[in-house]
């Protein structure tokens, strides 16, 4: 029989049925089971051997004979299964299909992870499913396995689209209005120029914000990019500082360079730097009291850059425990991504270690610890 890409031969039937007895009495059937995850275990032709009931639940099989022998997409009524000569693998789509490139691999001895982006025609409907798919090479009694596990990832990447394009629309927006008061402020009474500078400064306080959550989520999906450019230390703490002047939490409130700062050269990402130093700079303007001082920093040790942020409150003991977990936070529901993002940021995608101490005496201080160059630079 031909094939447009995968293997078309099937088991014998009594082969079949030897496989399937083999793991109907196998001891961990019943653990595999109780799983919300779909599970399959596939032989060596690509065919349903065993399905635990939350796969049966899907495919709406009464019973593991009623799918005994299929493929995973026959079972799953993909679109394309009946489109090559010898079914689910065989057709010219199934050379983009992320589950059968993991099994093949499984096949060959490695294991095997893709998205399968999938089709499936579900009685009357036609329904999308986005699949992440793990087959992983398995052995039983001498004979070679696949054990198949299927994630629905569609609600995710529905999610991660619509939030691209809520983004993009959102900063077209507020960038074209901040670009009008722009223009307006030179145009309008003398008696409005002061109010249009405040409605100017609020919708750069909102592109910054809109800005950083994109950014947020775009490092927690693994798809933020570095830029390293060579940067003075003391450019960077003084674009920090003249940012949050301005900022609510600075009301009444003194924010100064350390005069014993260090001028460092160092390679590393503008903005990434400058939104770890501006979430330690706004903490510490938040915890500390009108006429308090939040004094920034930077120190050079050799090879590596210290940026510091230091303010004269000291954290109780539950706060010290809970600092950098992404939900945490002093202020109330929907807060505490600072302190994580500058975790996140720092350490993942700069390179550096963030740390923080807080005592009696000393005050808190937050630090950022990063190679003057880069490890991917060199």
């Amino acid at each position: 029989m031909d094939t447009f890409f995968a293997p078309p031969a099937r088991a014998e039937p009594d082969e079949l049925q030897r496989q399937y007895d083999a793991f109907r009495n196998y001891h961990c059937t019943g653990m595999v089971n109780s799983l919300p995850a779909l599970v399959l275990v596939l032989n060596a032709a690509r065919q349903i051997v065993f399905a635990n009931k939350s796969f049966l639940g899907l495919v709406r099989a009464s019973r593991m004979e009623d799918i005994l022998g299929q493929r995973p997409g026959e079972a799953l009524n993909c679109v394309h299964a009946s489109a090559g000569p010898g079914g689910c693998g065989t057709s010219v789509f199934c050379s983009e299909c992320g589950a059968v490139r993991s099994i093949l691999a499984s096949i060959e001895g490695r294991l095997g992870t893709e998205e399968c982006h999938l089709l499936r025609q579900d009685g009357a409907c036609m329904e999308a499913l986005d699949l992440l798919v793990t087959a992983v090479p398995f052995e039983l009694n001498g004979d070679a396995f696949t054990v198949f596990s299927i994630m629905d990832i569609s609600h995710q990447n529905r999610r991660r689209a619509l939030e691209r394009i809520f983004f993009h629309d959102i900063m077209n927006t507020a960038g074209g209005l901040k670009g009008l008061l722009e223009m307006l402020k030179d145009e309008v009474p003398p008696h409005l120029r002061e109010d249009i500078g405040v409605l100017h400064i609020s919708f750069e306080r909102m592109l910054d914000e809109i800005a950083a959550q994109r950014q947020l989520m775009a490092a927690e999906a693994g798809e933020l990019e570095v830029r390293a450019i060579t940067l003075k230390s003391s450019d960077v703490l003084q674009a920090v500082r003249d940012i949050y002047r301005r900022h609510d939490a600075a009301l009444g409130k003194l924010l100064e360079l350390s005069e014993d700062t260090a001028v460092v050269w160092l390679e590393t990402d503008y903005t990434l730097l400058l939104r770890v130093l501006g979430n330690m700079v706004k903490n510490a303007l938040e915890a500390t009291a009108q006429g308090g001082r939040v004094v920034l920093g930077c120190a050079d040790e050799g090879e590596e850059a210290v940026f510091w942020v230091r303010n004269e409150a000291v954290m109780n003991a539950s706060t010290l425990l809970n600092v950098f977990k992404r939900s945490f936070s002093t202020k109330g529901l929907g807060r505490g991504l600072g302190t994580y993002s500058m975790k996140l940021l720092g350490e993942r995608y700069l390179g550096g270690q963030v740390s923080f101490t807080s005592r009696d005496g000393e005050g808190t201080v937050f630090r950022i610890r990063l190679p003057l160059r880069p490890p991917s630079v060199d």
